[in-house]
């Protein structure tokens, strides 16, 4: 699993977000430096204002 303290740090900051209810997309260990990217709205999907619709409504 964790190879080093680090890591281990950022598996236990992941855990600490998603059971706060966030939704983390990524996570980034670079040396001592650990960076956790929170999803946003605009993440989930490109295309979500695009209208898929077909036809008449």
């Amino acid at each position: 699993m964790a190879h080093n303290k680090f890591e281990q740090s950022a598996l236990s900051l992941l855990a600490a977000f998603e059971n706060a209810g966030k939704s983390v997309s990524r996570v980034i260990v670079e040396g001592k430096r650990i960076e956790i990217v929170l999803s946003t709205e605009h993440d989930s999907d490109d295309f979500d204002r695009i209208d898929m619709r077909h036809g008449k409504t």
